[in-house]
């Protein structure tokens, strides 16, 4: 569910292949060469700063420090220009009655929040019952608890720290979800913390065949639709903009009938969380084109209600209307 983290690629495997077979070629024999020597040392200092950071550092280093070691870090990445650009413009088309200085102060907050949930995210691993069930506050918990054998979609978006919520509410409500998920570059570290209180992991390659399955059977799918989908998928209005957001949610629920429940953890001020947990009705929707549009429009009028109240914490940095009429991203 957290995207683009990488410290060394691991596309650098396929550096690793070609370097071997240039050897071959132009020495006659087996022996690599010294550049894939250095590509095989750097996978592996890779590999081992992962295991570091989510092993050892993410043991000792306290849950609340990460906001305060998060604000220098996200001014050098602001120094950067690391999608500052993208996230102003989605800043101007979703509030165009602020100015430019309060642009500028979410615009800055949203780096802090976005590189605190993956300092946090180290830590999630190693945090007792007692810590995951204080720094998540689950409202509405018996939501979870009901679920009965008509199943049910859980619905979130990148707000707050969406893997706490994944984690900490599937372990303080006892009903383990199934999780679509995008395979990181980290050598199996986030999928290792997600996995620890018993949920299960869906790649996004197999989410519509193994959903459909575990919906069919009565069993509990969680997933983020909020991003850019394609021009083919169906139009809502998000900040009164035209956008185009994922089907899928819609047309499994609308086939499936389980139950839809949606949350965003947000931060509060003590530096933990709260998620209040709500259904979406359906039962009044047809199973058409139109029924999954209407569907996804009542998700993202939720969605929208958690922005508002707390604009900092949703991830700016990604392209959200880059398939809408009239809007265009520079870079």
């Amino acid at each position: 569910m957290i995207t683009g983290w990488r410290i060394i690629p691991s596309s650098t495997r396929t550096g690793i292949t070609n370097c071997r077979n240039v050897s071959h070629a132009r020495h006659g024999h087996g022996r690599p060469s010294s550049l894939f020597h250095r590509y095989a040392l750097l996978e592996r200092l890779n590999a081992a700063l992962w295991r570091f950071l989510f092993g050892p550092l993410g043991r000792i280093i306290p849950f609340g420090l990460c906001r305060v070691a998060a604000r220098p870090l996200a001014a050098i990445a602001r120094g950067l220009g690391a999608r500052r650009s993208i996230v102003q413009r989605n800043l101007k088309l979703a509030f165009p009655e602020l100015g430019s200085d309060g642009i500028t102060r979410i615009e800055r907050a949203t780096f802090v929040n976005l590189i605190t949930v993956f300092l946090e995210l180290i830590t999630l691993r190693h945090l007792s019952d007692a810590a995951l069930r204080r720094r998540l506050r689950v409202h509405n918990i018996e939501l979870l608890r009901g679920i009965g054998g008509e199943g049910a979609l859980l619905l979130s978006g990148h707000f707050g720290n969406w893997e706490l919520l994944a984690l900490g509410a599937a372990a303080i409500s006892g009903v383990p979800f199934s999780v679509v998920v995008t395979q990181q570059r980290d050598y199996g570290q986030i999928d290792r913390m997600r996995t620890s209180r018993g949920n299960r992991l869906i790649p996004t390659g197999r989410a519509a065949r193994e959903s459909t399955a575990i919906l069919r059977d009565g069993g509990v799918v969680a997933m983020l639709a909020d991003q850019s989908a394609s021009e083919r998928d169906p139009i809502v209005q998000l900040f009164g903009i035209p956008t185009h957001t994922f089907s899928a949610p819609a047309r499994l629920a609308l086939r499936f009938r389980p139950r839809i429940i949606a949350g965003f953890a947000a931060r509060a001020a003590d530096g933990n969380y709260d998620v209040d947990l709500m259904e979406i009705e359906h039962a009044d929707l047809p199973d058409t084109e139109d029924g999954a549009r209407a569907l996804m429009q009542r998700y993202v009028e939720q969605l929208e209600i958690a922005i508002r109240r707390h604009p900092e914490q949703w991830v700016w940095q990604h392209r959200r209307w880059k398939h809408s009429p009239g809007v265009r991203y520079d870079d």
